[in-house]
């Protein structure tokens, strides 16, 4: 047990301070800007450059697409063909993109009585039309569907997760959003506010990771794996045991990626009575991490992260507050930092913000080296969608 911590130090120890010259530094746009009404975007990218902006404005998801990377966007299409769109906090649209035309949308629909339901809106013609939305779970039950994420496999298939109260299911589809099967629930206590999230390998690797719910309060995260492309789940298993001691909920889900056969996940959480952003990486499928690292240190407040994949190195976005000034209550700013397959931690940079705090970033990347950056911010009781753009100067990303 000795050897095996002390290995795992000087391992967390080496990544941290790996020279950085492999990766390339992104240069973004000097001031953001506002793009569009409504908030909640989602980015995504095709190989001819097309940047696809969805968005939710007023009870309908909206989707945008823009040929002169993201200077103008074309008129607007309606995603959701039935009811209202519910979107809020940890519980918001998702948007995939992929080749052969595929376009996967995932929303949570409200009906006149209130209750949620997953629907997933399928286009095959690049987000011009999309077909009639499929229910993830069309099983009559009385249980809101909510709080949710999904993956598409190497070979196709969707992966969907979603909280119901009172455990995390999944559901695949097999047939391109046609129809989803195999609807299953992977744990039972967990979390009820928390977003799931999911991550994808080469070989049909699933991961699926959640916060659990532990005596005494304590709410820490887990994570689960599958090996056939989501159809079984191992049991779960604690990524770190932050203990945190939490009586409530507190929104805040984790984000994964896999890079070079690694698993990582970053999440928010409280230990020693302080809020950290933590990094943590695994290479046996889930089942043992690495010495969590504090993805964070130096702002305030860092919550609500996502991955982005550039091949070997991923982005880590998140929102958090400047440490100088205002006693700290500076306006949430996104932030961002590369992570390199080996675990390095390239220097962190501030992407700032518009007018009003930014919140839950999400990006798309082009290959070679584009990066699209988006947020919302509020003001006044009117949400906008804000993005920036980055450049890196070559194409050849960090192992």
């Amino acid at each position: 047990m000795f050897s095996t911590r002390v290995a795992t130090a000087c391992l967390t120890a080496a990544v941290l301070f790996a020279p950085f010259a492999r990766a390339e530094k992104f240069e973004f746009e000097p001031h953001s800007r506002a793009v569009a009404k409504g908030g909640d975007p989602q980015l995504a990218v095709r190989a001819s450059g097309e940047l696809f902006l969805l968005r939710v404005e007023g009870p309908n998801l909206w989707l945008e697409t823009s040929g002169d990377g993201g200077d103008s966007f074309d008129e607007k299409v309606r995603v959701n063909d039935v009811g209202e769109v519910s979107s809020h906090a940890e519980s918001t649209p998702q948007m995939i993109v992929r080749s052969m035309h595929e376009f996967y949308c995932l929303w949570e629909l409200k009906d006149a009585q209130g209750k949620t339901s997953l629907r997933l809106s399928r286009s095959m013609d690049w987000g011009k039309t999309f077909a009639k939305s499929v229910p993830v779970d069309s099983r009559n039950s009385s249980k809101n569907q909510s709080f949710y994420s999904m993956a598409v496999t190497g070979k196709g298939v969707i992966v969907v997760a979603w909280l119901d109260g009172k455990g995390v299911s999944v559901a695949r589809s097999v047939d391109r959003g046609r129809s989803f099967e195999n609807i299953k629930q992977v744990a039972t206590v967990v979390c009820p506010c928390c977003r799931p999230a999911l991550a994808t390998g080469r070989n049909g690797e699933v991961y699926l990771s959640w916060r659990g719910m532990f005596p005494d309060d304590v709410r820490d995260m887990m994570v689960a794996s599958s090996q056939d492309d989501g159809a079984s789940f191992t049991a779960g298993s604690r990524i770190a045991h932050d203990d945190w001691h939490i009586d409530g909920c507190p929104h805040a889900g984790d984000t994964m990626v896999v890079l070079n056969g690694r698993l990582f996940v970053s999440w928010h959480t409280v230990r020693n009575n302080q809020r950290r952003l933590y990094l943590a990486w695994s290479d046996d499928h889930g089942q043992h991490f690495s010495q969590a690292v504090n993805a964070a240190a130096g702002v305030l407040d860092a919550d609500h992260a996502r991955f982005v994949s550039f091949g070997t190195t991923a982005g880590l976005l998140f929102q958090a507050r400047p440490a100088s000034g205002d006693a700290g209550w500076n306006k949430l700013h996104t932030y961002f930092r590369q992570v390199t397959a080996s675990g390095a931690l390239l220097p962190l940079q501030d992407l700032g913000h518009a007018s009003g705090s930014a919140t839950y970033p999400v990006a798309a990347y082009e290959s070679p080296n584009h990066l699209f950056v988006a947020w919302t911010e509020r003001s006044d009781a009117e949400a906008r969608v804000v993005m920036t753009r980055g450049r890196s100067e070559g194409s050849a990303h960090g192992q």
